[in-house]
């Protein structure tokens, strides 16, 4: 599949459509999250168990939450962070690949970074 670059206004019209995608991937992450201390438990005693209701569910939202990521990287996105919704935008910026990034929670995309930059890389998007 070819590589999908948008521009600030192809990303920004996609937004909505991924915001509350996004909003899922994060509730799905944090619920899956809860299961680490029963998992961990588990996985000790393995050789003695042969399961458990949380594992089940654990698997279950895995199955879920894949499919959440799968309808977001086919929308042309990356994802950064399930935990925290990160998502970043291929886009081209005088000529090179950079990322417009948007994390959960922000009304808009505000920024960009270098691809190998990430988070912390955040840069004003000043149009």
């Amino acid at each position: 599949m070819k590589k999908k670059f948008f521009t600030v206004k192809e990303a920004r019209q996609a937004l909505p459509g991924l915001k509350d995608l996004i909003g899922k991937v994060v509730s799905v992450s944090n619920r899956m999250e809860g299961y680490r201390t029963e998992l961990e438990n588990i996985a000790e005693l393995s050789s003695n168990n042969s399961g458990s209701p949380e594992a089940t569910a654990y698997l279950e939202d895995l199955i879920v939450l894949q499919g959440y990521v799968n309808r977001v990287q086919q929308a042309g996105c990356v994802v950064k962070s399930l935990q925290d919704g990160l998502i970043d935008f291929p886009h081209l910026r005088d000529g090179r690949e950079v990322y417009l990034c948007w994390k959960y929670g922000e009304n808009d995309i505000h920024f960009w970074h270098e691809v190998n930059a990430g988070f912390s890389g955040r840069t004003p998007l000043l149009e």
